[in-house]
Order: C-alpha cells, then structure tokens, then sequence
C-alpha cells in the first residue's frame, strides 16, 4: 500500500492512511497513532478523502475488543480522492501585518495585547466547519472583509478554539465560552451557523452578555 500512499513517510498522516488503506473500521483509541488523531483525519478530509459519515459524524461507536467498550471508529471509504482538496489561504507578510495592526495585537478573548505572548492569526468559522477552500483576499479587501474572516488569539486559546469547535463539530452541540451557557444568537445546538457562538466571535459575546447584565439589573 506504500505505493498509493500520498504522504511523507514518518508524518501522522502517512502512519494513518496506511492503517486506514485497508477500507476497514479501525478504533481511533488504539489502532489510531498520535494522541490526537482527529486533525490528521480532519487534513484527509480537506486533502480529498473521504471517511464514512455515520450521521453528523465522521466516525462510529464500535465495540473494540482491544479497548473492551465502544470506542470511535473510522474508515476509509476509497483510495481516490472524492473531491477536490478545501484549501486555506496563505497570508502575505504585509496582509499578517495589516490584520494584526486592525486589532492593535490585542487577544479578542484577554482584550488587549500580551506581552511575551505570540499572537496568532485565526479563523472565526474553524477549518472543520469549511465546505470549501478559502477564497483569496488581495490587499484591496475592505477591514470589514479581514475582521469577519479573522481574529487574533494567543497560542494557548487558539487551541482551546480549535478544541472547543471540534467537540462541537462531532457533537452538533456548540460549546459553552469559557464555561458559560450562553449564546448572542441562538442557543446550544448546531443550525449550520457560528454566529452567536463565544469562540466565533469572543467579542460581540462578551459586549452582548454585558447588555444582558445591564438590562436584567434594570428591571
């Protein structure tokens, strides 16, 4: 199966494909490298592969007998690609630059810019929730276009996002921001939008809770 393999020797994904090559259900907990093989499966799917849907979910509740329960399990269903690969959009230099300067560094969940941080770029609607690849923005993007598309997280709480956003992605539950049920624009459950939700736009959550709080002290 080497030979079909399209990935680096070594890399996860290379190790999962080849499990994965076999067109067989394989328990994500023990068949699986890596202790997080989610976002290698999740860069199958955007490379073109495509793994069996059971419902919402790229995956399904099997009992291992290695595990001795029922674990997630996953399976490839060709060694074609399906469909043409969803790519992101490389920035430029000057297009980080400019980003970075439109929230004056600051963090949009600490609300202002760290110091000895690294700050990074990242996507509002997470990869996992992309049907598509990213459409290019040229230097003539309107601000407006930028802060739709992207906000700035430090390293810690754009993993904490991506976490978050994938539990809600196999779940259809969208998660609570930092430990509070509550939601600008709808509620808890999925409806094929981000917007409303904490981790998709941290700022508008928190001045929408506060106007909450202002309007319950006066009634």
């Amino acid at each position: 199966m080497k030979s079909i393999n399209p990935y680096s020797e070594g890399t996860q994904k290379h190790r999962i494909f080849n499990i994965l090559s076999d067109l067989k259900w394989h328990c994500s907990e023990c068949e699986l490298p890596g202790s997080q093989p989610a976002k290698a499966l999740q860069g199958l799917r955007q490379d073109g592969f495509e793994l069996e849907k059971v419902g919402s979910n790229w995956a399904k509740n099997m009992y291992c007998s290695v595990c001795e329960r029922k674990t997630p399990h996953r399976r490839l269903i060709s060694l074609d690609k399906v469909h043409e690969p969803i790519r992101r959009v490389a920035l430029s230099p000057m297009m980080r630059k400019r980003i970075i300067a439109l929230y004056d560094g600051k963090d949009e969940i600490l609300g202002y810019a760290p110091t000895g941080r690294k700050i990074e770029i990242d996507h509002r609607v997470p990869e996992v929730r992309w049907d598509d690849s990213e459409q290019n923005l040229d230097n003539s993007a309107l601000d407006s276009e930028l802060t739709s598309r992207y906000m700035l997280l430090v390293r810690e709480h754009n993993l904490l996002k991506s976490r978050f956003c994938e539990r809600c992605k196999k779940t259809s539950v969208r998660q609570p921001f930092l430990g509070i049920n509550y939601f600008y624009q709808g509620d808890n459950i999925y409806l094929g939008s981000c917007i409303g939700c904490g981790w998709f736009h941290p700022s508008h959550w928190k001045a929408s809770l506060n106007r909450f709080i202002s309007e319950a002290d006066n009634q």
